[in-house]
């Protein structure tokens, strides 16, 4: 029987009992979903495959140059020459499940779900409509609530309960966090910060792109050229652009995706230790997304831009919304905004001599409050705002992207990558410690850390939640733990307890691999922040009661 080949090539295979990895020749091919799968030849001319990897049930994931096939039946692993060719193959399987199980009538006459790819959501668009609506008045509020009259440690609190869910002013509170704007300046230098450090992303913009991106009229040109392009690195990160978050309009939009490679592509010639691995752009698209919803209302009668884009608002529309209905995202906590009874004004120079967090009391000069929100909130910059986050967030990820691992010399080679090591703490450390019985049945299962962490670990849970949960937990672990992320670790540990009795209830590791899979399935964001500040509250007090038993003996 002749089928329909849609990509081949040479890889590597693990087989028989003793994991020994052999060479084959793969072709994906199938007329149906009922025979689509990877067929695995002995050598490319021959008529006859050895076998074949069924893939009308399989989750598929990339583990650096690794393709991992969750089937039903069993675990299969493919190594590709590098990870780019490996994640290539996972786009094309997952694709091509796609197209074929949209007019196929499958086994047992059932169509294929798509959820273990494509995420669901149950989120209207309704709270993200209105803060783009938001006045200036009630902006100007909220600022003045968080920023000025509430303490560090209060905000904390609020952002851990999800209370930023309905806030503009979470993108001001993640620049405090991680250091974008200065906590320990006050309100009267953030302008004079702000313009600085775009500048400064404006000066490396025209360093390292201006030859590669410059000369062209229009986006959908400058995408053309990338598409051709024989700078490898701008090739591969027009690539991974072009399919972030493909399921919201936004991301589809040509100026957009613009933005993103540029900053994708600044950000790694300036920093080559790190340069660019898979996996940014999903952070990139997070904070893009975030600072587009957020920015400062304009009258929108100038040229299109990317924060003006009318697929912006398409890609709101097709988030569930009901707008007859309450909005379901909504989370309903203590109130940031709270009316003053005190009817004398601080002036404006007192005012400016404050610092965030100060909690302060009074009631304030708006006028000026409004002027550093304007300029910090500015849809102008959000492309400028962008790279200044991620190289934050890159910052502190540096580890789980640098191949060799960051920091350490090249010549020890015992030594392991920062973000294998991050792995063996969440599995063998945190969660050995806080829940035996399953950290020892996922071993003696034979599933290493990296198996079902990496896709966690790597992109701060961006792939397994919608946008706006995303946001909620990156509240957590900005607020909670700012310098190096090591809340994550955590989530990771609760993600896992979750599926505490699938885990073990079962005795062959697919079925856990199938089991982590889909977690916003299983659980709410707010809920797993909980369930993680709560782990992490504990380990706390055990850490001090142990150093106080230390000290005492």
């Amino acid at each position: 029987m002749c089928v329909p080949k849609f990509k081949a090539g040479n890889m590597m295979l693990e087989l028989g009992n003793k994991g020994d990895w052999e060479r084959f020749e793969v072709a994906l091919a199938g007329a149906s979903i009922g025979d689509l799968g990877l067929y695995y030849y002995a050598q490319k001319t021959d008529p006859t495959p050895l076998g074949c990897i069924y893939l009308h049930s399989a989750h598929i994931d990339v583990l650096e140059e690794v393709v991992m096939v969750v089937t039903q039946e069993r675990t299969w692993f493919l190594c590709a020459a590098n990870a780019r060719e490996a994640s290539d193959w996972a786009e094309a399987i997952c694709g091509t499940i796609e197209r074929v199980s949209q007019g196929a009538v499958l086994l047992q006459g059932q169509h294929v779900s798509s959820k273990r790819r494509r995420l669901s959501s149950n989120a209207s668009a309704i709270t993200l409509k209105e803060i783009q609506k938001r006045e200036p008045k009630t902006r100007v509020e909220e600022f003045l609530e968080i920023f000025v009259n509430s303490n560090a440690e209060d905000i904390r609190i609020q952002a851990m309960k999800g209370a930023f869910s309905w806030s503009c002013m979470r993108n001001i509170a993640w620049k405090l966090w991680l250091d974008c704007l200065p906590q320990t300046k006050p309100f009267r230098e953030w302008t004079s910060v702000t313009r600085a450090k775009r500048m400064k992303y404006e000066q490396l913009r025209q360093k390292h792109t201006h030859f590669a991106m410059s000369g062209f009229e229009t986006d959908q040109e400058f995408l053309s050229s990338c598409e051709v392009s024989e700078d490898s690195l701008l090739h591969n990160i027009y690539k991974d652009v072009r399919r972030t978050r493909g399921a919201m309009d936004y991301f589809r939009d040509a100026a957009v995706q613009r933005w993103l490679i540029r900053i994708l592509y600044t950000y790694s010639r300036a920093h080559p230790e790190v340069s660019y691995n898979q996996g940014m752009g999903e952070l990139l698209a997070t904070i893009v997304y975030l600072l587009h919803i957020e920015q400062w209302p304009t009258n929108r009668t100038g040229p299109r831009t990317p924060s003006s884009a009318s697929s912006s608002t398409a890609s709101l529309d097709k988030m569930d919304d009901n707008s007859d209905a309450e909005d379901a995202s909504y989370v309903y906590v203590e109130s940031f905004i709270n009316v003053q009874s005190d009817a004398s004004y601080l002036d404006v120079d007192r005012f400016l001599r404050l610092m965030p967090f100060c909690g302060a009391s009074g009631k304030y000069n708006e006028e000026t409050a409004e002027d550093i929100i304007r300029e910090v909130t500015s849809g102008e910059f959000i492309e400028h705002d962008s790279y200044l986050l991620l190289e934050q967030i890159m910052l502190r990820m540096a580890g789980a992207y640098c191949p060799e691992g960051h920091g350490k010399s090249s010549t020890d080679s015992a030594s392991t990558s920062p973000l294998t090591d991050q792995m063996n703490r969440i599995h063998h450390h945190i969660l050995s410690r806080c829940d035996p019985p399953t950290a020892r049945h996922l071993s003696m299962l034979g599933i290493e850390p990296e198996m079902f962490l990496l896709r966690w670990v790597r992109v701060l849970m961006s792939r397994e939640f919608e946008m706006v949960q995303v946001w909620q937990i990156w509240d957590a672990i900005f607020s909670l733990t700012p310098c190096d992320f090591s809340f994550i670790n955590l989530l990771c540990v609760a993600a896992v307890r979750e599926f505490r009795d699938e885990i073990l209830a079962v005795e062959d590791s697919t079925s856990v691999l199938l089991c982590l899979r889909d977690i916003s399935e299983r659980v709410e964001a707010d809920r797993l922040v909980d369930n993680a500040r709560e782990l992490y509250d504990a380990l706390l007090l055990a850490a001090a009661v142990e150093a106080t038993n230390n000290s005492e003996s």
